[in-house]
């Protein structure tokens, strides 16, 4: 069974076809953030260490080429987008994610931005509520770009670390991977915090 496993994800990562697919699920993602793209990009960048498909820098580039595309057509759609984003449940995952944007968007849209790119569904409020509340497309194109190009290494960089390690067990090394990937976006969230608590601290501005 996991031998028949490992075959079939060598199998599709082999084809042509599995760089535009990548695409597809990360635009999908960004539209409507069902299921993290990070995890696809993690497997990839795990299976591509230990078994050396597929490329690893063809899956950084449709990661960039999706997730741009992706992120800005939400921008576009922000106007709209933004009542379905007033009525999620506040005590929910997402309902959690609207407050840490609107709460750190005023300490600095742009590292919100970039941070946000890796907290699944912060990365899709933060883009509807900037969009709806006027914020310059120039400006979120140039941060969400640099967000785009740090994601998209480090998701498929620390997945191929991952399978770095545990080469000779390939599903152990996809395991790894996407929990490796998981724990760089929560130290990101942690590092950013911690930053801007201590730049409120140097100013004298209170975080509440």
């Amino acid at each position: 069974m996991i031998n028949s496993l490992i075959h079939f994800f060598e199998q599709l990562m082999q084809m042509p076809l599995f760089y535009p697919l990548v695409g597809v699920i990360i635009v999908c993602d960004a539209l409507a953030p069902i299921v993290p793209s990070e995890s696809v990009l993690n497997l990839a960048g795990a299976f591509s260490a230990a078994k050396g498909v597929p490329d690893p820098w063809g899956v950084i580039a449709a990661a960039v080429i999706g997730a741009i595309i992706g992120d800005n057509l939400c921008f576009h759609f922000g106007h709209r987008l933004i009542k379905v984003v007033d009525r999620l449940d506040p005590d929910s995952r997402a309902g959690a994610s609207i407050s840490w944007v609107r709460r750190n968007m005023s300490r600095g849209a742009g590292a919100t931005i970039i941070v946000a790119r890796f907290l699944p569904w912060a990365r899709w409020v933060a883009t509807i509520v900037l969009a709806s509340a006027g914020y310059s497309w120039a400006a979120f194109f140039i941060y969400d770009t640099i967000g785009v190009v740090v994601w998209a290494c480090l998701s498929v960089g620390v997945g191929y670390l991952g399978g770095t390690l545990f080469a000779n067990y390939p599903l152990l090394a996809m395991v790894v991977g996407v929990v490796l990937g998981s724990l760089v976006g929560l130290l990101i969230q942690r590092l950013q915090a911690k930053l801007f608590d201590w730049n409120d601290v140097r100013r004298g501005v209170s975080s509440l």
